[in-house]
């Protein structure tokens, strides 16, 4: 967050900046002392989490000091400890926060208060009246609209009164889930023994899994990097009942940008409200019926080549990271397929090349969620054909309509095999995607402009 208000103003170093590094195992060197002691500028968690760093020598006449635990008031209750014992044998780590959880990145309170007191450093470094001042300004108001954003997400979900209620393995993102409103369904037992030096009882341990296994929980909250035996437990509790799982590391992901565009996304997971964008409760995914997608379609394909989507195209670079030209390459890759028609009836689909009509009859396999590295999730349905399938008609079907349950397909992606539904699984390139034939070329464009 630091870089992302200084941006080309400011060198940011962070000290602990992986995945694979234990904050709560972390001992400083003497070249992290080192960079402490020479940066105009030392942002701290606070809160007990990085008390080295607190504890180091600063010159507080030179240095703006940011200690985020200090700008809400939290000051670490108990020495902040961790025990690589466990009684059930696992290898893992054992957080000690005390009464005190400092984790005040998941704080959306604290994060804004941050950013603040980051900027208010910026501008009293460079002098308020210089261009860097008002580089750094600009870069500030550009995130706080980004945190407007955020907000209007968390209150969306609150007017239509959204309300999870959840397990944690570990109090990690506690703050977050407070903030939006979650319900902390943890049994007081457990989470008091996972935040002390105790181990949580067996009675403990089959209470907490009974309770993820309930109608009275919708997610179970892991951290991978301290998945030990009692987090593993409540992990396949979670599963074996068809449970969501929020899997949230401590440290920004490495394919996450920003501190707040995570934040956004673990909200995303968690109130589980916009299917259209794969955010959704694993409970909620319901088997469905090739009648979903009956009727006439058309593929999408051509008219990307003659430059009915170009539009299309222009109005995705507005909002996203690509050029216009990108994203036609990409969605050339993603669109393109020889099959100009598919026709669905009953138990049977139709599939037309060049003229020719193959046609083959399909049963039901079931549904996968799939995972995507972004964090977000989709579902495919899985058709198979019965007996030899003609030439021309794939072996392996499978839809993905942004629907989690049946409904009638407004238009769809297919993927299509003849090897294995596992292996057309893998298929995550191409999608070819088709529209309802009776749609004219233009009804398409302006369609896919809302969707």
């Amino acid at each position: 967050m630091a870089q992302q208000l200084g941006g080309s103003c400011a060198t940011v170093t962070s000290l602990i900046n992986s995945t694979s590094a234990d904050p709560h195992d972390y001992e400083a060197t003497a070249s992290d002392l080192a960079k402490l002691a020479k940066a105009d500028i030392v942002v701290l968690n606070g809160a007990g989490y990085d008390g080295w760093a607190e504890k180091a020598q600063l010159d507080t006449k030179r240095q703006a000091v940011v200690n985020v635990g200090d700008l809400m008031g939290i000051t670490a209750t108990e020495e902040h400890e961790h025990d690589h014992d466990h009684a059930d044998g696992e290898e893992g780590h054992h957080h000690h926060h005390g009464s005190t959880n400092p984790h005040l990145w998941f704080s959306p309170e604290a994060v804004l208060k941050a950013a603040e007191a980051i900027n208010a450093a910026y501008t009293d470094k460079a002098g308020a009246s210089s261009a860097t001042a008002a580089t750094a300004q600009r870069h500030f108001n550009e995130w706080n609209g980004e945190y407007a954003d955020f907000v209007t997400l968390v209150n969306k979900a609150r007017s239509t009164d959204v309300q999870r209620r959840y397990v944690a393995t570990e109090s990690i993102i506690s703050y977050l889930l407070e903030y939006i409103g979650a319900i902390d369904k943890t049994p007081a037992t457990y989470t008091n023994a996972m935040n002390s030096e105790a181990e949580p009882s067996a009675a403990d341990l089959k209470n907490a899994m009974g309770i993820v296994s309930g109608n009275d929980v919708d997610l179970l909250v892991v951290n991978p990097q301290e998945m030990n035996g009692f987090a593993k437990k409540l992990n396949d509790a979670a599963q074996s009942s068809n449970k969501t799982i929020i899997s949230v590391t401590e440290q920004l992901p490495e394919n996450q940008k920003t501190l707040l565009g995570w934040l956004t996304l673990i909200a995303n997971q968690a109130l589980a409200t916009d299917t259209t964008n794969g955010y959704f409760l694993t409970q909620d995914v319901k088997d469905r019926s090739l009648s979903d997608y009956e009727g006439e379609w058309q593929s999408v394909y051509p008219l990307l080549q003659d430059g009915t989507l170009d539009k299309v195209m222009e109005a995705k670079a507005k909002k996203g990271d690509m050029t216009a030209a990108e994203y036609t390459k990409y969605y050339d890759a993603g669109y393109k397929t020889d099959v100009e028609r598919i026709a669905i009836k009953g138990d049977q689909m139709s599939f037309t090349r060049g003229g020719k009509t193959a046609t083959a009859t399909y049963e039901y396999s079931g549904f996968k969620i799939l995972d995507y590295a972004k964090g977000n999730r989709g579902v495919r349905y899985l058709f198979t054909a019965t007996g030899d399938a003609p030439e021309g008609a794939p072996k392996i079907v499978q839809f993905s309509d942004h629907g989690i349950a049946p409904t009638k397909a407004a238009h769809f992606h297919i993927f299509m095999g003849n090897d294995s539904q596992e292996e057309t699984l893998k298929e995550m390139d191409n999608w070819p995607t088709y529209y309802p034939a009776s749609m004219s070329k233009e009804e398409v464009a302006t369609e896919m402009l809302a969707h």
